[in-house]
């Protein structure tokens, strides 16, 4: 009799995942389409608040919505728009995520001036060959296209 119940159980569950199986299936959608769903949604988030950000005042080592610096805005777009925390400063910044080409920059990945051990300068690509920083004290946050003449020296995607 409990071999019985067990064989039962098994087939049950081996139906409840084959019908599993066969909705994924018809639905056309893996778990990996879903999870780069969700990253892809993720990443327009922190552009979205990035570009709501653009005329902020620069401020020295704020980050809150009266102004920022480089990695204040960077830090409060990425802990507001998805919850993710980057660090505060640029030095903490450039050791979050993967290392990403310049060439295959993503919206939402972090592009940084100087080096691996003192980056000075933190933007947020939003595609299209554009970025938004906070630049200098004395301008305001702004969308910029990457140039030959301010050109970022390493790049990370944190999402």
């Amino acid at each position: 009799m409990r071999l019985a119940h067990r064989l039962i159980k098994a087939v049950a569950i081996i139906g409840l995942f084959l019908t599993g199986v066969s909705l994924a299936n018809q639905l056309g959608t893996t778990s990996n389409e879903v999870s780069a769903a969700s990253i892809t949604t993720k990443r327009n988030r922190v552009v979205r608040l990035a570009k709501r950000e653009i005329g902020k005042p620069y401020v020295w080592a704020a980050n809150g919505p009266s102004g920022f610096d480089c990695s204040g805005l960077a830090q409060y777009v990425y802990s507001h728009a998805v919850r993710h925390w980057i660090g505060r400063s640029t030095y903490d910044q450039i050791h979050a995520g993967r290392r990403v080409s310049l060439s295959h920059l993503k919206k939402g990945d972090l592009i940084f001036w100087g080096s691996k051990y003192a980056p000075y300068h933190v933007g947020i690509y939003v595609g299209g060959g554009c970025y938004i920083h906070a630049p200098q004290p004395g301008q305001r946050v702004k969308r910029q296209h990457l140039s030959g003449y301010f050109y970022p020296s390493a790049a990370k995607r944190v999402l």
